[in-house]
């Protein structure tokens, strides 16, 4: 019985001691990182198009059209904006695309940062991973969709 009990005693140590609340996550947040002006330089495809018709084609369509462009500015404050040339990319036929810069948009809002990701907290935006000085939004389309979209800070 005295075996038991101090079999008993052990396993409840135990238990206790491995249902800690401290799951060794750590939460990285400096938003300092992420504080700036960020220029888009590339909106890449899954195919190499040459829409510019240059001769070269490319994968990525700022490398082909010029009118693409995009600034994020992130502040301080957790606020962000951005002002966006949408891409539209139309299939022609077989493996033919139609690729051409459509309107420009203004977006808004609020983001979280922890952990080197971006979460500007709208439904037109995945998380963007920052890397060194560079943050990319995976989308992960494939055509007539846009594999991902990088910026670079300024």
């Amino acid at each position: 019985m005295k075996f038991l009990k101090s079999l008993f005693s052990i396993s409840l140590v135990i238990i206790i001691f491995s249902c800690s609340s401290d799951d060794g996550e750590t939460v990285t947040v400096d938003n300092s990182l992420v504080v700036g002006t960020w220029n888009l330089t590339q909106v890449n495809i899954s195919i190499p198009l040459d829409p510019n018709e240059d001769g070269t084609s490319s994968t990525n369509m700022v490398d082909e059209l010029p009118c693409l462009n995009g600034v994020l500015t992130i502040n301080e404050n957790n606020t962000w904006n951005l002002t966006l040339t949408d891409l539209n990319i139309t299939p022609v036929t077989g493996d033919f695309y139609a690729v051409q810069c459509a309107a420009s948009f203004t977006y808004s809002g609020n983001y979280i940062f922890q952990n080197n990701q971006l979460n500007l907290n709208d439904v037109n935006f995945t998380n963007l991973a920052l890397n060194g000085t560079v943050l990319t939004e995976t989308k992960g389309e494939s055509l007539p969709g846009v594999l991902s979209y990088v910026y670079e800070k300024q």
